[in-house]
């Protein structure tokens, strides 16, 4: 009979964790407009279940995912409407590369499209980290994404890194996930307590 204390169990038992908690995050992301949610939730498990062992995944995860569901929605409209905007702004100028004014709008939307990006790994995070106001919310982000440019440049290497494993590998998509969310917590978390005094 195995030890259910022993390194080795605890390894299966926050692997299985890892497994569900993607699972999770895949399915509810399923309606666009929940997944910011879906990623509050995912990261306050992967900090609560798989870094400090507390709870169980499946009851965590929901009950993240119920409290900051209404929250998060409008944040995720706002995202989709800059993404499209972004987008079509760098479709319509790319047929017009020998164009200088079609450059400059080319390199100011993909930068934009950086600092965006950033700002949605920070804010889900914090949403499904803390309970902060609106306003210490945008504060604490806009200092997390213009005050740490070398960890937010890991930040989108990881989450790039992590894309492309599960394209080119699907069945990874049952574990990238929380391990993306998982890798991520350690470079967010010293960031988090140099903006926000807080204890585990």
């Amino acid at each position: 009979m195995f030890n259910q204390d022993s390194a080795l169990m605890t390894f299966l038992n926050k692997a299985a964790d890892m497994v569900i908690l993607s699972v999770l995050w895949c399915i509810c992301s399923l309606p666009i407009l929940t997944i910011g949610a879906s990623s509050s939730a995912l990261y306050h498990s992967t900090m609560k279940v798989i870094r400090l062992g507390r709870g169980y995944a499946i009851s965590t995860f929901f009950t993240s995912f119920r409290q900051n569901l209404k929250q998060t929605i409008p944040y995720t409209l706002l995202f989709l409407v800059f993404y499209a905007s972004f987008a079509a702004s760098i479709y319509v100028c790319w047929p017009r590369t020998d164009s200088m004014s079609a450059n400059i709008l080319i390199v100011f939307c993909v930068l934009c499209l950086f600092f965006l990006l950033i700002t949605q790994l920070h804010l889900f995070p914090l949403i499904g980290r803390f309970r902060l106001s609106r306003r210490e919310l945008i504060t604490v982000t806009t200092r997390l994404v213009f005050g740490h440019l070398l960890k937010n440049i890991m930040l989108v290497f990881l989450l790039a890194f992590a894309i492309e494993a599960g394209i080119y590998y699907p069945p990874l998509l049952f574990i990238v996930p929380a391990a993306f969310s998982l890798l991520s917590s350690f470079l967010q978390e010293p960031m988090f307590h140099k903006h926000i005094n807080y204890s585990d």
